[in-house]
């Protein structure tokens, strides 16, 4: 496992020390991540071999959906039905503080990250490294958070790491993560917005933007 440290002085730019990532990545394989929450476990959200292996290395029901990471709603168009005009309001609001919003799939996605569900979670990443990662690659991660299914979400690389190392071709450690909470998961696929799990956006903030209440 190579381990790409964005703590540690370097003469070399980000997006330089980011390649090693973005190229295994590519290659199917399983990267650990910062995001804007807790580290992540990434793979071509493309990828069916990849969303695979991500669902054997966290032993995760694969009828259960993971979260997509993208640079914009511009990268995600391609893979789903439509971005919701309340989407990206929700996003203008209060993305920055972590929102995943549930969306109709594109009938193109791998089956396995959408569980079957045709539905897929998607989060506009706002973490900086993220974003020059995701440029680099130029299509979708998988999002979901970087441990064994059951074991609390790691705030940093090590606990990552930890649970996860057989399976991992590269981790990048950034800082550790302040979050203390998941990203917030509104469904935008019904009549109107519902709430899937309550996180770093309060559902009460949320159904007063969209003049739920």
């Amino acid at each position: 496992m190579k381990e790409i440290d964005l703590t540690a002085r370097s003469d070399e730019s980000r997006k330089e020390l980011l390649q090693p990532a973005a190229l295994a990545i590519k290659d199917g394989h399983l990267v650990i991540v910062p995001t804007s929450t807790y580290y992540a476990l990434a793979a071509d959200a493309t990828n069916p071999a990849a969303v695979r292996r991500v669902f054997s290395a966290k032993k995760r029901d694969p009828s259960k959906p993971l979260i997509v990471l993208v640079d914009s709603f511009q990268m995600v168009k391609s893979y789903v039905r439509e971005v919701p005009a309340a989407a990206k309001e929700l996003d203008w609001r209060f993305g920055g503080k972590g929102l995943t919003y549930v969306l109709e799939a594109s009938p193109g996605l791998p089956e396995e990250l959408t569980g079957g569900t045709g539905t897929v979670a998607v989060r506009v990443e706002r973490n900086e490294v993220l974003q020059e990662l995701l440029g680099l690659i130029g299509r979708p991660i998988t999002g979901t958070s970087a441990n064994v299914e059951g074991k609390p979400a790691p705030a940093n690389v090590d606990q990552a790491v930890a649970g996860l190392r057989d399976w991992i071709e590269v981790a990048v450690r950034g800082w550790p993560s302040k979050a203390g909470a998941p990203t917030t998961i509104v469904d935008l696929t019904g009549e109107k917005p519902s709430l899937v799990r309550e996180g770093t956006v309060p559902w009460d903030d949320l159904e007063a933007a969209l003049g739920l209440t």
